[in-house]
């Protein structure tokens, strides 16, 4: 059996290992507890001393992604937990319940914060500023860089949703410490107390910030479509084999970064012998697991390439879906015979946004063969893609 191609997936699972994820994660969550509390520490003695509920506010803000941070570190340390018998598929998903929790964490304080900046705005108190002020928020942006960079460079290793999202809360503390400063000016140099709204703009802030977070950790948790160039790939490995007519209803499931499980039709001749489709199939699983680690079940499906009459109607029922859009395909194509009328079945391949019903494509294909001698009925079922 011949086989070519390469199949990577798309988050580099297939170079790092769980355990060395793992590491990267615990490691990345680590550093922002620490960092964090240390920018926390030292925002709320400024704050505290001047009265600025801005600073206060984005002290806070820091000391929420100190928890953040933690939760990371579970996420990760219970992500790498083996599967069992409760949980076949294993626990990678508690990386995408960390990323919820830390996202909801995040809503709750920027609430806090924008409930007490317009407290203050209501009942405005005396802000003062010092040097002090400007150093501390000035350490705080350029730590902020640092902890970004290393977010960034370690999801990057790891394709880790978690760190790119603590990466992107890091990139709007430096945003938000950024206008903390400003207020600052603007109080020192113009004796302008913008303070508290500028604390409610940093708060309206963090709360349109976590429902993206909170959408961003959903989304895998309900089920999204796997990613293009894992589909692609797995399809182009699965058709290099020798033997391989076709590939369909490849349907592929995510239980977290790196943990594939996909299911598949393959498409063999009807006329091979039975034993050597079954080797075929079970050689193609074994190896994709062994050079990708995505499970993969396959069902064989044995496929008439020889009848004449079959490739005919094939080839012309093609052409009519053509002529409903480039998108459409059809596969598992086979012809029944009867004394009076001919059943042509197979399966419609079309887009879960498609307008076009099966009705419509039935219809078609019904106009197309009206004038042939012979009956032809169609027996059409709709497969979304």
């Amino acid at each position: 059996m011949k086989m070519s191609g390469k199949l990577q997936v798309a988050d580099g699972a297939s170079a790092v290992g769980p355990e060395l994820r793992t590491r990267y994660g615990v490691a990345a969550g680590v550093f922002g507890i620490c960092s964090n509390a240390v920018i926390c520490a030292l925002k709320l003695a400024v704050g505290f001393v001047s009265g600025s509920v801005t600073v206060i506010a984005d002290a806070v803000n820091n000391l929420s992604d100190a928890g953040s941070s933690a939760v990371t570190v579970a996420g990760f340390k219970l992500a790498a937990r083996p599967a069992d018998r409760e949980h076949p598929y294993g626990h990678a998903r508690y990386e995408y319940i960390g990323a919820l929790v830390v996202a909801v964490i995040i809503l709750i304080v920027g609430a806090l914060l924008c409930k007490s900046s317009i407290e203050k705005i209501v009942a405005p108190e005396t802000v003062t500023v010092d040097v002090w002020t400007y150093v501390v928020l000035c350490v705080s942006i350029v730590m902020k860089v640092v902890q970004m960079g290393i977010y960034l460079n370690f999801a990057k290793r790891i394709s880790s949703p978690a760190l790119k999202a603590a990466a992107a809360d890091s990139r709007n503390d430096v945003m938000a410490t950024t206008a903390v400063l400003i207020a600052a000016v603007v109080t020192d140099v113009a004796g302008v107390y913008v303070d508290a709204y500028f604390g409610l703009a940093v708060s309206l802030f963090i709360v349109a910030s976590s429902f993206k977070y909170i959408l961003e950790a959903a989304n895998p948790l309900i089920g999204t479509r796997p990613p293009d160039e894992v589909v692609d790939g797995l399809k182009a490995r699965i058709l290099a084999y020798d033997g391989v007519i076709g590939v369909h209803d490849l349907a592929v499931h995510s239980y977290g970064e790196g943990r594939y499980f996909a299911v598949a039709h393959l498409e063999v001749p009807a006329r091979d012998d039975l034993m050597f489709a079954h080797e075929l199939a079970d050689n193609i699983e074994r190896e994709i697991k062994t050079d990708t680690g995505i499970q993969l079940t396959l069902h064989i499906d044995p496929i008439d390439n020889e009848d004449e009459e079959t490739l005919a109607l094939k080839a012309r029922c093609e052409r009519v879906l053509k002529t409903l859009g480039e998108e459409y395909s059809l596969h598992d194509f086979r012809i029944v015979r009867g004394a009076s009328h001919t059943n042509v079945i197979f399966d419609v391949g079309m887009p879960f946004e498609s307008k076009t019903t099966l009705a419509d494509v039935e219809n078609k294909m019904t106009e197309e063969f009206a004038a042939e001698e012979k009956k032809y009925y169609f027996v059409l079922s709709r497969d979304a893609e």
